[in-house]
């Protein structure tokens, strides 16, 4: 009669009651869902990789046949041990032979049901979380500490140190899937076998989404006023193959989004919460807060409105024209930097 929070979750799945045998791993993160899944399994059989220990099963096929997952459960192992059956729960119930499993619990052997977000009264948990022998998980995209851990965790494997640029865009781009994380710093530990140091440099080569970010500090840098910084961004942003026309769309779209937030923040009063509220609903939550308060409190929203219309009219010119992005994404971007400045 569990329900595990996900900030209980890995202490948990590191000591699992020895009564429970049947788990419910649910949540937004699939990756971190089947990676405490399997460790779950690892805690219950000698090698999780013995097919004769552990088998998978479709939920879509155990609701064909709900037999089957009860004769897999009740299956006494050739040369005794104890087994586990992994169930990928799909768009068909599975609750009949999970019951029938509940009132008569098979001997040594778990059984792990993986599913996607499942709210709080959804079928699978109401039926596991009040159940004596079952354990509901919850397991939500990393927390910061927990991404800072993974990196931690994946660097010093490798023999990596990052510096404290490199791991700040690591954690900007990563964390909304372990499998995918993993696999993420595995890529990122390949490209510098045989180096100790991680650069910035290395993660915009390397991670997925970290080029997005290094965008995204031109953009900071721009409506920072900082001129020499944004000019060095856009130089490196262009040296690595970006689109000038897709970084002025990022600068519009931030523009519009910051817009709405000044305006926000001055119905409030003059209160930059309610404005960074809205630009981290807008898709702008990787942005350093520090950034976005200042932007806030130094861009007026008349100021604004002021750039936005020069933006669209040089990212029209520079679709109409390639052979002039890149200098229309300069001159456009640079005169925000400027612009900052400004009273």
């Amino acid at each position: 009669m569990v329900a595990v929070k996900s900030r209980e979750a890995q202490r948990f799945v590191d000591a699992p009651p020895a009564a429970i045998f049947l788990f419910l791993l649910h949540g937004a993160d699939a990756g971190l869902v089947r990676e405490r899944a399997l460790a779950l399994i690892a805690k219950r059989v000698d090698d999780r990789r013995d097919p004769f220990q552990c088998i998978e099963m479709s939920g879509d096929a155990v609701a064909a046949d709900p037999l089957s997952l009860l004769d897999e459960a009740n299956t006494v192992p050739m040369f005794g041990g104890r087994r586990a059956i992994l169930v990928e729960a799909g768009s068909k119930s599975i609750n009949a032979p999970l019951e029938q499993l509940l009132a008569a619990p098979p001997r040594d052997c778990a059984v792990v049901v993986t599913a996607g977000v499942l709210k709080r009264d959804a079928p699978l948990r109401k039926l596991i979380e009040p159940a004596k022998l079952g354990a509901a998980i919850e397991c939500q995209p990393d927390a910061e500490q927990d991404l800072e851990a993974l990196i931690d965790e994946s660097l010093r494997a490798a023999g990596l140190a990052a510096t404290p640029e490199a791991r700040m865009l690591l954690r900007a781009a990563l964390g909304e899937d372990r499998r995918m994380s993993r696999a993420e710093l595995a890529k990122l530990a390949l490209y510098k076998h045989g180096e100790t140091t991680v650069e910035a440099k290395d993660v915009e080569d390397i991670v997925a989404h970290a080029s997005a970010i290094a965008s995204d500090r031109l953009v900071i840098d721009a409506f920072s006023g900082v001129a020499a910084a944004a000019g060095e961004e856009l130089d490196r942003a262009l040296a690595g193959g970006a689109d000038p026309g897709q970084l002025l769309g990022g600068a519009l779209r931030y523009a519009m989004a910051l817009h709405r937030a000044r305006l926000a923040a001055d119905r409030e009063g003059g209160r930059t919460d309610a404005g960074v509220t809205i630009l981290m609903r807008s898709g702008f939550g990787v942005f350093p807060r520090p950034a976005l308060e200042r932007h806030l409190k130094s861009w007026t929203a008349a100021k604004i409105a002021g750039v936005i219309a020069p933006l669209r009219e040089a990212q029209r010119r520079a679709r109409v024209d390639a052979s002039v992005a890149e200098i229309e994404a300069g001159r456009a971007l640079l005169a925000i930097a400027a612009r900052a400045g400004r009273k």
